[in-house]
């Protein structure tokens, strides 16, 4: 359990909070390329850490991230004018360059203050489909990762978006939640080992057991850790099912067998964004993604144009009547009905983990770790420049008994001892 002081520690990412602080050190995705698509078109308004500030792509293609507020009398950028390689304030006409540069201030004859003064922008670089920004120290830039989801063959994947509103810890522990797939998500995946999703599914991935009570074993590494639930087989005394999930710091979760990858970034201490990326939305969504993720478009949920994703009614007579345990259709709605009702700030001091919760207990600690980490002049755990980030994968499928687990993701380099 967690006291509500280290609760706060943990959740807490406003300016000046130590786990704000420590985040502020990775690259943190923004929003999609594709919101700003445009060079010269509108800029977009975007929310990180509980701060606000505007992404823009200028004349040339380049991508910027500024403080929403203008720096001369902070009217929004929001809103200004994206012309001739950088934005400009409506108010004064002030505008800015990408990298912060004052380009114009044609209300004052002084050239000379253009020159003295900078705009808080923030590195930013295009990756995955994804706009990126740093938003610590310039002195403490870490390298730009390279994941192996970054690109699908030869060309990228198509991320989604979509906004929860509650804190972003909550949804890293339910992607790394193991433990519940055999319960709240049943139906679908007595369907799946009949191969009905089959054309969506890896060979190795049809969830061959109904073992509901998986053994977990966990593994740290250079990157955050990596953990295996492992089920006994249907009829099957020689091997184990072993589905490998690595949880890369701070955001970052591969779904086993390692098709996806999910980021959940704080907006602000109650509200998240998270980036999906995987094979089932390269191009039109299969019917068998509709009914087993239970999406109506390609992505992940049921949203509209603000992108907030909205619960559907849960389905009493069909639990009552035997047809649903949980009245909720396809695994996305599931996770996030469950996940919406621990609140928009998940408070924990009065929860009874259990072993099954490991992988949840094991984050929760190592995020903290870095955050002090930080707080003492450090630097956080996870910026292991030797780490090979496209290598990281995840995993699902048969394994002989009393074979090594990591032996299925050779790419992921494990420091550490089995906890």
């Amino acid at each position: 359990m967690l006291s509500q002081k280290d609760n706060d520690y943990l959740c807490r990412v406003g300016p000046g909070t130590p786990m704000g602080n420590m985040l502020r050190r990775f690259w943190t995705p923004v929003c999609l390329s594709d919101d700003i698509t445009k060079p010269d078109g509108a800029p977009r308004r975007i929310r990180v850490f509980g701060e606000d500030f505007v992404a823009f792509r200028d004349t040339k293609g380049r991508v910027g991230v500024i403080k929403e507020r203008c720096m001369h009398r902070g009217a929004s950028l929001a809103m200004g004018r994206v012309e001739d390689c950088g934005i400009r304030c409506l108010y004064h006409g002030w505008k800015f360059g990408v990298d912060g540069t004052i380009q114009d201030m044609p209300n004052i004859r002084d050239t000379r203050l253009k020159e003295r003064l900078k705009a808080p922008t923030y590195p930013a670089r295009e990756g995955g489909g994804l706009v990126w920004a740093y938003f610590g120290p310039p002195e403490k830039e870490p390298l730009f990762p390279e994941y192996r989801w970054m690109t699908a063959g030869s060309q990228p994947r198509k991320p989604v978006n979509i906004i929860f509103e509650c804190n972003w810890v909550q949804l890293i522990e339910g992607s790394m939640d193991s433990s519940h797939l055999g319960i709240l998500h049943q139906e679908e995946l007595t369907e799946a080992r009949t191969g009905v999703y089959s054309k969506m599914q890896a060979a190795e991935d049809k969830f061959p057991t109904d073992d509901r009570a998986p053994m977990m074993e966990i593994e740290n590494t250079n990157f955050g850790f990596h953990y295996a639930a492992i089920r006994e087989i249907i009829g099957d005394d020689a091997r184990h099912y072993v589905r490998v999930t690595p949880w890369i710091l701070p955001y970052m979760t591969y779904t086993p067998p390692g098709r996806a990858a999910v980021l959940h970034v704080p907006i602000d201490d109650y509200t998240t964004a998270q980036y999906a990326i995987g094979r089932w939305v390269d191009g039109p969504t299969p019917p068998e993604a509709v009914k087993f993720f239970g999406i109506d478009k390609p992505g992940v949920g049921d949203w509209g144009a603000d992108r907030v994703w909205r619960l559907p009614s849960q389905d009493r007579a069909a639990m009552e009547s035997g047809r649903s345990f949980s009245g909720y259709y396809g695994i996305i709605p599931q996770d996030m009905a469950v996940t919406l009702t621990q609140g928009r700030l998940y408070e924990r001091d009065h929860e009874h983990v259990t072993i099954s919760d490991l992988a949840a207990v094991r984050m929760r600690r190592l995020l903290m770790d870095s955050a002090r980490r930080v707080e003492e002049g450090g630097d956080p755990l996870g910026l292991d420049t030797s780490v090979d980030t496209a290598k990281i994968e995840g995993a699902a499928g048969a394994l002989e008994k009393g074979a090594r687990w990591s032996s299925m993701v050779p790419g992921n380099t494990v420091v550490g001892n089995p906890a």
